[in-house]
């Protein structure tokens, strides 16, 4: 890192302690009202450790690494993720490119309309199975960036569902799931979408053999690779595992898995909610992707939310970040957030290959608000770790029951508020002379159990209604932070070696099983020999 970016650094830390000291104190008149408001949702960050000196120091951070240019240099198709010299051009799905080669505008054109005559296509009952039939059930199989995402999306969007037809997602490499999917399905009314990039993917290709083989079982002498789609960047793969090329949507290696959302990869979601509404779901996005670039960066949704990250990470020593939906239709949604986010920036190993020992990559986690607030929120409101949240609402019910939404709206913004103005011994005592003066129980100990010393700090995110537009925008405003926090640490957001070790370990792993099946030969292994015996 240079010398104003390590000098910027020294100044903010000065501000923590500051701030650390201001808002030490349990006092309710220390929030300032910070909001920044788009045509979709409002973001509202006045529940944080900062003032205004502070916001202004992070921001200047912003502007000495330059992140608009460096995103619009990875949207103009430089080779962003240097380890495996590919290009990040995952915004350019949506429509955000600037200097780009037409060749790779042109193919997305092309990928487009592969994507919008084929949702069409099964929609209409034009494009049918094996026994001439029309499709009411389709499977995606896939992993990781493969299945996350799009589970994600499809819970979400449940609304904008069609009626007939079912989306289910095979992702599991334990075969009990696929079990559990296919007794219910009927294999002359079922599409199978294959989603790999490599189409090398141990899980997904073991999927598809045990789907084949239960297939064939039911089917004998018909095609059933008219029931199969591939979603894949290795075309000559899918082609020999039997798949017609008219039905494989090929990919680029500019398209990260956890990024990948916006391409062919959600051709399942995009049958099931149609062409149109995935159209609004890019439209979304877009607008996520233009409020990114040209904001300021003291009034930019993805630059705060990476800049209050980096600074409590850095400086108040919070190692996780917590997503808390009040919306059971998001409910999937840190599940994505958690991917993109640690497979992204949990790294040792800087752009250039140096180690460090910072922390780059936060634990990402989360659940329902409501129901969370039954497990885990008395840590979070009185343990001594510090973890900074995102709390996410809309305004209108996805349920159409305003009254119980009106409800579910009061336990949101109660926690979001004691979670960082606290409760002092005054309100303790009250609240304890008015419920539970006649229990019988020691005062002074309740009342010291009921003080809350606050400032725990929280962002919220308050849709104006979960829709595919809404939804598109709320997502890039995620894969911004990510991307700026990847800046801030000087890693490499986009790519994930560590994760290749695991799978090439596994296949040895499986080999030595199998040999020692064969052969009968004892393994020196603690947990294979226990495992055969």
């Amino acid at each position: 890192m240079n010398k104003i970016f390590l000098s910027q650094i020294k100044n903010i830390k000065k501000d923590s302690i500051r701030c650390k000291k201001i808002f030490s104190s349990n006092s309710k008149n220390k929030k300032t009202e910070r909001y920044i408001s788009t045509d979709n949702l409002l973001f509202d960050f006045s529940r944080n450790v900062i003032d205004d000196k502070t916001l202004k120091n992070l921001t200047n951070l912003a502007s000495i690494i330059d992140i608009k240019a460096q995103f619009k240099k990875m949207c103009s198709g430089d080779y962003f993720n240097n380890s495996e010299q590919r290009r990040v051009l995952h915004p350019a799905m949506r429509n955000t490119f600037f200097s780009l080669d037409k060749e790779i505008i042109k193919s997305i054109k092309f990928h487009k309309t592969q994507l919008k005559n084929i949702s069409n296509g099964v929609n209409k009952g034009e494009i049918k199975s094996f026994s001439q039939k029309k499709f009411t059930d389709v499977v995606s199989i896939g992993t990781g960036g493969s299945y996350f995402g799009i589970n994600m999306v499809y819970e979400a969007l449940k609304n904008y569902s069609k009626a007939n037809i079912n989306l289910h997602f095979i992702s599991n490499l334990d075969s009990t799931e696929s079990v559990d999917i296919l007794k219910n399905l009927d294999p002359q009314k079922t599409l199978f979408i294959v989603v790999s990039k490599s189409f090398r993917t141990s899980e997904t290709i073991e999927n598809v053999k045990q789907i084949k083989k239960w297939l064939s079982g039911i089917t004998i002498n018909k095609n059933i690779m008219s029931n199969f789609v591939a979603v894949t960047e290795n075309v000559d793969a899918a082609k020999s595992l039997g798949i017609k090329e008219k039905n494989i949507i090929a990919l680029w290696d500019w398209i990260g898995g956890r990024f990948s959302i916006w391409t062919g990869v959600s051709i399942g979601l995009i049958i099931t909610i149609g062409y149109d509404n995935f159209l609004k779901f890019l439209k979304g996005a877009y607008k996520g992707d233009s409020h990114f670039y040209n904001c300021k960066y003291e009034k930019n949704i993805p630059v705060i939310m990476g800049l209050l990250s980096f600074y409590y990470t850095k400086f108040f020593n919070a190692q996780s970040h917590l997503i808390l939906p009040y919306n059971h239709r998001l409910r999937f949604f840190h599940d994505h957030i958690q991917q993109l986010e640690m497979e992204s920036n949990g790294k040792s190993i800087d752009k250039n290959g140096k180690k460090f020992t910072n922390i780059s990559g936060n634990i990402v986690w989360g659940a329902t608000g409501n129901c969370a607030q039954h497990s885990f929120f008395q840590l979070l409101h009185q343990g001594n770790t510090i973890i900074p949240a995102d709390f996410i609402i809309s305004c209108k019910s996805d349920s159409k029951n305003q009254d119980n939404h009106d409800k579910l709206f009061s336990n949101f913004l109660s926690h979001i508020d004691i979670l960082f103005d606290g409760f002092n011994a005054v309100e303790a005592r009250n609240l304890y002379n008015k419920n539970f003066s006649k229990s019988g129980l020691v005062e002074e100990l309740v009342i010291k159990n009921l003080e809350l010393k606050g400032k725990k700090p929280n962002n919220v995110f308050l849709l104006n209604k979960l829709n595919p537009e809404s939804l598109g925008e709320l997502i890039s405003y995620y894969e911004h932070k990510t991307f700026v926090l990847g800046l801030l640490t000087n890693v490499n957001s986009f790519d994930q070696w560590a994760v290749e070790i695991g799978k090439v370990k596994a296949n040895d792993i499986y080999k030595d099983i199998r040999n020692a099946k064969k052969n009968k030969k004892k393994v020196k292994n603690l947990l294979i020999r226990r495992y055969l015996d």
